[in-house]
């Protein structure tokens, strides 16, 4: 079973485009997206249309629920949020926060939770270097040995041991990075191809296979596109240096 995952493509439709052309070169059994369609760049719309039109499975990142806000009070007046159409938006309104999926391979259950930040918010940040305990506890309370989640923009996979080392069992914390506005220091979008086979467990610390895929896309188009219109120049300065 292979699974594509990306994230946080923020409106940048150059490098959503370049990685679902990667990740459909590759022909997964699924696709999944956590969020975070729309904000900082000028295509929104066009974003939200490559993701439908495939009917990829996609959660609410706080910027898509953020944007429902501003439609619904005018309490925000920012451009990138200003252009998306009323279709659009219903859209949006229809994600939800949360993706579990339950495999079992040789009667072991295997459970996946993706999220946008954590599964308690979707502003939470869960970063690389969060304290064992407390993200192990992230996992016990949710019944779940693999969370996959976006929103830092910084990509990582970290495995973690729980229960005592005569009988350890694994978890992995992943998270799968920004298509369209990384933040690690690589221009270049990112995505994580997940596979799990028939010895996929939580008992074999190496039985997940997590795959950090980079896309080189045409940057200068998409930092053009924001210093052409009302955005902050500052924010084609991040797309070309990624911070």
């Amino acid at each position: 079973m292979k699974i594509a995952l990306f994230s946080d493509i923020h409106a940048n439709l150059p490098a959503l485009e370049a990685t679902l052309k990667s990740i459909e070169s590759q022909k997964p059994d699924a696709i999944y997206c956590l969020g975070d369609l729309v904000g900082y760049n000028v295509w929104p719309n066009e974003v939200i249309h490559e993701i439908t039109k495939r009917g990829i499975a996609t959660l609410a990142g706080n910027h898509d629920v953020k944007a429902k806000k501003v439609w619904r009070d005018g309490s925000d007046s920012s451009y990138y949020y200003a252009i998306i159409g009323t279709d659009e938006m219903g859209y949006l309104s229809t994600l939800p926060a949360h993706i579990r999926l339950e495999f079992r391979y040789n009667d072991i259950p295997l459970n996946i939770l993706m999220v946008h930040g954590s599964p308690y918010c979707n502003k939470e940040y869960l970063l690389e270097d969060k304290d064992e305990a407390e993200f192990l506890s992230i996992f016990s309370a949710t019944d779940i040995h693999i969370l996959l989640f976006g929103h830092s923009h910084k990509p990582y996979h970290r495995i973690l041991q729980s229960g005592d080392d005569a009988n350890p069992k694994y978890v992995h914390a992943i998270n799968v990075g920004s298509v369209g506005k990384p933040k690690d220091g690589d221009p270049r979008a990112c995505y994580v191809m997940l596979t799990l086979g028939q010895d996929s467990n939580p008992f074999e610390k190496e039985s997940v296979g997590v795959e950090f895929i980079r896309v080189a896309y045409d940057i200068e188009k998409a930092a053009a596109a924001i210093e052409n219109s009302k955005l902050q120049d500052t924010l084609a300065d991040m797309l070309r240096k990624a911070y």
